[in-house]
């Protein structure tokens, strides 16, 4: 059985780095100084035509929405000197696919969590004696591929981020929804093209990062073990 345990630790590895990038992914996402900061650099409330207040509360029901911890998005600003409802029906329909997909990465999240320590139990009981080595070596080569992917998926976003953005909304959503007019639509007002290129980079820049210092204990911890 010493055979399995390998294959075992490598399934363990590719359940962390999932689970780990839909954490990095989910603590970046929701990260209401980033947005306070991104709202401040773009711009985003003299362009709206709305109050800083008024722009944090409604980005607060927002993010809340996705998160499931309300049931609707009816939310009221003063926008040009009119109060109005901020959400039109094609924003809010799109968020329902927004909040969708969420729960679903969360989903994934758990299981990827549950996989990796069932797997990595598994990879120490067919092989305790060797078990450190196989489990470091399994995942560097894990996170050496890892990290090539989000490399060129990284390089590919600098290169053309509105082509990668439009490629990966026609990836997970069944609709064109988030077609949005940024004339009309808020929605897209309050998070335009840069602010998503900013936040795609900056979710992979903490997954990186923590990567790599996974990365260098595992090598630190071979080094140490011969």
């Amino acid at each position: 059985m010493k055979h399995l345990s390998k294959p075992c630790f490598f399934i363990a590895t590719i359940c962390f780095i999932v689970a780990f990038f839909l954490t990095c992914l989910d603590f970046n996402s929701f990260n209401h100084d980033f947005y306070k900061s991104e709202y401040d650099k773009l711009g985003v409330a003299d362009e709206i035509g709305i109050s800083r207040v008024e722009l944090q509360e409604t980005t607060d029901v927002l993010l809340d929405y996705i998160q499931d911890k309300r049931d609707d998005l009816n939310v009221s600003a003063v926008i040009l000197g009119q109060e109005r409802q901020v959400f039109n029906e094609k924003e809010i329909m799109h968020m329902v696919d927004v909040k969708d997909l969420y729960l679903t990465t969360m989903n994934v999240r758990m299981m990827t969590g549950i996989g990796f320590i069932v797997f990595g139990l598994l990879g120490i009981l067919f092989d305790r004696k060797n078990a450190l080595r196989n489990s470091t070596e399994m995942f560097i080569m894990g996170t050496v591929s890892a990290l090539t992917l989000i490399l060129f998926l990284g390089m590919y976003a600098m290169i053309d981020f509105d082509q990668f953005w439009l490629q990966f909304h026609y990836i997970f959503f069944t609709n064109d929804l988030f077609l949005l007019d940024p004339a009309t639509d808020i929605l897209i007002q309050m998070v335009p093209s840069q602010f998503f290129f900013d936040l795609v980079f900056r979710i992979a820049g903490t997954f990186l990062l923590g990567m790599v210092v996974l990365c260098g204990g595992c090598f630190y911890i071979r080094r140490k073990s011969k």
